[in-house]
């Protein structure tokens, strides 16, 4: 091969060699631009997902430290560079503490429309009774489990006296209404009240007539109410119906079954031996664990009420009080006395008042005017509190586009219904007096009557001045219901509707945020 065509020989291998090299260069850098696709508006571009998750806690990167298309070991080692640069930092997440909040809704009274025409009978029995609005109790309880999915409380407790008089088909009933607020989020607690258990006054009215309905035994009770509460609660009694609930770390509920029923339901309430020995136990335990706890129960543990003496407060209500206070236990919440009332433990005369004393709070019937529900809330630096709110039926009503005029002015329908129910009464009872004056001192008894039941203050100035109050002093002044008339307004002086306090244990703040709680 001559010396000129060995030359074009080279220059024609080094050329291709070079357009090989380009080609290379190409692809490499083809290969790292990022994927577009095809359905991708001009202008955009989608990343690749990276596979290695990437922590939210991880530090943004600096400019300095911004990565850059690369190819090979020079990715690589940048990569590694940037972990060393900046490492990962994984905060320890810290949950804020939500306090608690519950509902306390007591003596329902459900009656299930199963059991009733709504003909004479059952009217008679209705206006017979003490103003309870037993033929929409059904609709109440439906805006009352409504209105619990918007307010989302940790639990909410009916205490005691779940049925009118222990009718097997009212507690089947109320039972599914209480599954559905439960299929909302909602934990439903649950405990007897007098009239729930072994009661042979239940009864259906058909007609003219009132005939026995099936009765609840305590074996029914557990069947129809374990889901509330009974299965969930870290302690339960064996020789009744109470229980211990854990709101969270720092507060328990100790839900008291205080009724009688064996062989048949009593009125009134006690504590049974067996019980205080297992109540012993649970506060011993909340003691040492630094457990703040509120107790409820259906029968009340003070002497809540001039007018009603008997059957309302425990039988052996100073060996409970004894008891509870020994554990300083702040709160002691009842119902069963169909009046709003608070009230602070005060020594019988004789004794020591210096120490430590409860409180109770008894809450008002569902069933009955203004129909209102309790609120315990606790506040993040522990403070304690308790208000009353009227279940806003009316409301509900309109939202479920009702057409019943008294459900939509339910409010202003129960207050008169409970003021007929009770005048009507007093009423009858005023015998050869004019109608005008009859009319007049039987308004004046329902009407101090209401506020008593709501928890709500009455002037007695202003009622002794009534031209109605005058009339039963010079009428009836030693008669029974005027007798009755002095009681409700020396026991209204006060607002019973709120209550406050500062809890033993659980979370505080020192004002600026920091935690200085006895467990931190």
């Amino acid at each position: 091969m001559n010396k000129r065509k060995k030359n074009t020989l080279l220059v024609l291998i080094y050329s291709v060699m070079f357009l090989m090299c380009l080609g290379i260069v190409a692809v490499v850098d083809r290969l790292n631009l990022p994927i577009h696709n095809e359905n991708q508006p001009p202008g955009d571009t989608i990343m690749e997902p990276s596979k290695e998750p990437v922590k939210e806690s991880e530090p943004e990167p600096s400019k300095e430290s911004v990565m850059v298309p690369t190819t090979g070991a020079e990715k690589i080692e940048s990569s590694q560079e940037t972990k060393i640069q900046a490492p990962a930092v994984i905060a320890e997440e810290v949950k804020e503490y939500k306090p608690p909040s519950i509902v306390i809704a007591s003596d329902v009274h459900y009656y299930s429309p199963e059991l009733t025409d709504y003909g004479k009978a059952f009217w008679t029995m209705a206006k017979g009774d003490d103003g309870k609005v037993v033929h929409y109790i059904p609709e109440l309880m439906d805006s009352f489990t409504r209105e619990m999915e918007g307010l989302s409380p940790s639990v909410v407790v009916l205490s005691g006296d779940l049925t009118l008089n222990g009718e097997k088909k009212g507690h089947e009933a109320l039972a599914k209404k209480l599954d559905l607020l439960e299929e909302k989020g909602v934990k439903v607690l649950v405990i007897p009240g007098n009239h729930d258990i072994n009661n042979y006054n239940s009864a259906s009215y058909m007609g003219k007539d009132r005939e026995p309905s099936e009765i609840v035994t305590p074996d029914d009770f557990y069947r129809i109410y374990s889901r509330f509460g009974y299965d969930q609660g870290i302690s339960r009694d064996e020789a009744s119906f109470s229980y211990v609930y854990e709101l969270d770390e720092y507060n328990w509920l100790l839900m008291l079954d205080s009724a009688q029923y064996v062989p048949e339901n009593k009125v009134g309430g006690r504590i049974r031996e067996e019980t205080l020995i297992w109540m012993k136990t649970q506060l011993e335990e909340a003691k040492e664990r630094s457990v703040n706890v509120i107790t409820i129960g259906h029968h009340n543990l003070l002497k809540e009420s001039i007018r009603y003496p008997m059957d309302c407060t425990l039988e052996n209500s100073e060996e409970v009080i004894e008891l509870l206070e020994s554990y300083r236990v702040p709160l002691y919440i009842s119902g069963h006395l169909h009046l709003q009332r608070t009230k602070p433990h005060k020594p019988r005369p004789g004794v020591m008042e210096e120490g430590y004393h409860i409180n109770e709070v008894v809450a008002d019937s569902l069933a009955i005017s203004p129909f209102q529900y309790g609120l315990l809330t606790w506040t993040k630096d522990n403070g304690i509190s308790y208000t009353t709110k009227e279940l806003d039926v009316a409301k509900w009503a309109k939202d479920c586009s009702i057409t019943d005029d008294n459900l939509l002015k339910f409010q202003e329908y129960g207050a008169d219904f409970l003021n007929e129910v009770v005048s009507s009464q007093v009423y009858d009872q005023l015998k050869n007096l004019p109608e005008e004056q009859r009319n007049k001192m039987a308004g004046l008894y329902s009407d101090i009557n209401r506020a008593y039941c709501a928890g709500i203050p009455v002037d007695a100035g202003w009622v002794r001045s009534e031209e109605a109050y005058r009339l039963w002093q010079r009428n009836l002044p030693d008669s029974k219901l005027f007798a009755e008339i002095n009681e409700m307004i020396r026991d209204t002086g006060s607002d019973f509707n709120t209550w406050e306090s500062v809890l033993e244990y659980g979370r505080r703040n020192d004002g600026i945020g920091n935690d200085i709680s006895p467990q931190s």
